[in-house]
């Protein structure tokens, strides 16, 4: 889908989110989003939807967390702001945590008052609870906060939601999706098909739907990097010359991908 937004209008909605988190302004970031929003934190845990559910999702995550983004890119794409970044959690027990994550901000409105209509951030949980764990007694105390968080604000079925998180396609899906990369890199028409599948949806937001021969020109000799499998998605940084994006693969099972949207 393409806007006539500007892109410096996109980015300002946009960073107004992490600048509201930082500050604890619980007001100014609820009202970053449509009435229809959904947030998906991370991917494959259950969406928080309309403002009750996202008052609860700041009221657990953020409120009693430091919390601040560290932005290696960004950029606005058709109807969405994608982002590189390293999420870095201070807890209240101290205990600090630097999460790699990709993150998509699907937006809605007008140049004058634009919203966020879906907040897609893609990271693995099994790797921050990991993360944590590495750290102790200081982990231990944190995920019993994190737990009494979500039991008061969201409940039982809450927590289990979340975790949700912990399923999804995992290094299967890391493995089809570097085949699809390499198929690219490599010019290989019909290795990429077979590592696409049929049928299977091309997206370069802000572009026209690209073919599969299209698309191996477009982005012949990228590179790519740290990949995240979230929920039923695979994100990776991709690299093409001078040029930097992030390619979303989104899977139905873990070896069939049914759509591509590269956002460079």
């Amino acid at each position: 889908m393409s806007s006539d937004w500007p892109a410096q209008a996109m980015l300002a909605c946009v960073s107004a989110s992490p600048e509201a988190v930082a500050a604890h302004d619980r007001a100014a970031w609820l009202g970053l989003f449509a009435e229809n929003a959904e947030i998906h934190d991370p991917v494959g845990s259950r969406p928080h939807a309309g403002p009750a559910a996202i008052a609860c999702f700041y009221d657990t995550f953020i409120a009693p967390n430091t919390i601040h983004f560290e932005v290696a890119h960004e950029l606005a794409c058709g109807d969405s702001v994608a982002r590189d970044v390293i999420i870095h959690t201070r807890m209240a027990t101290g205990l600090e945590l630097g999460v790699p994550a990709h993150i998509r901000y699907e937006l809605t409105g007008s140049e004058d008052a634009l919203r966020v209509r879906r907040l897609c951030a893609h990271w693995e949980l099994p790797q921050m609870i990991g993360q944590s764990l590495r750290a102790g007694m200081k982990g231990m105390r944190s995920h019993a906060a994190l737990s009494s968080h979500m039991l008061r604000h969201q409940g039982l079925g809450g927590m289990l939601g979340f975790m949700r998180g912990f399923g999804g396609v995992g290094s299967r899906g890391k493995a089809r999706a570097e085949g699809c990369l390499r198929a690219l890199r490599d010019g290989h028409r019909n290795g990429l098909k077979q590592c696409l599948g049929e049928p299977c949806r091309i997206d370069l937001p802000g572009q026209p739907t690209a073919s599969t021969q299209e698309l191996g020109a477009e982005l012949g000799g990228l590179f790519w990097e740290k990949l995240i499998a979230a929920g039923d998605y695979v994100t990776a940084t991709i690299h093409i010359g001078e040029r930097r994006g992030i390619a979303l693969f989104r899977f139905k099972g873990p070896r069939h991908i049914e759509q591509l949207r590269i956002y460079i």
